[in-house]
């Protein structure tokens, strides 16, 4: 079990690595993503898309490193549950935007779909399982903070 929690651990950190970077570099393209949800206040986006990729890319260290994996989890878990929130919201209400997920180029192909809402659900599950399962085993402090 414990492989299988670190491999989880791995690949969900990796993913919200890989996803902050962009939103980092590009955090204007980011911005027009979020705003194009039609979700928060429009004077909202831009703050929300110069820290959440922050955010993004500590958590996602953290779980790869197995640092404070308990609160990296529990973060990780909570933005998966909102950008489903989202997702779902665009979708029901019909928006033909791109996802912003990985990439927010102009000519991206990402346009949220139901495959985009079963992809970020099992996402959810695995999150939801590290959260449960993790306890801090194979981890750079070698399960140190399994307790803390």
């Amino acid at each position: 079990m414990k492989y299988l929690v670190l491999i989880a651990r791995l690949v969900i950190g990796g993913l919200f690595v890989y996803a902050s970077v962009h939103k980092i570099v590009d955090p204007a393209s980011f911005s027009q993503a979020i705003r194009n949800y039609q979700f928060l206040p429009a004077e909202w986006t831009n703050l929300v898309a110069i820290i959440l990729p922050w955010i993004e890319i500590i958590a996602g260290a953290l779980l790869i490193l197995g640092m404070q994996t308990r609160p990296s989890a529990l973060v990780i878990t909570a933005l998966t549950a909102a950008f489903l929130v989202g997702l779902f919201h665009a979708y029901s209400t019909g928006l033909d935007i791109d996802c912003g997920c990985f990439s927010h180029h102009p000519n991206s192909s990402g346009r949220i779909t139901l495959v985009t809402l079963i992809r970020d659900s099992s996402l959810l599950i695995v999150c939801v399982f590290i959260l449960i399962a993790d306890r801090g085993r194979l981890s750079v402090l070698g399960g140190r903070d399994a307790e803390a």
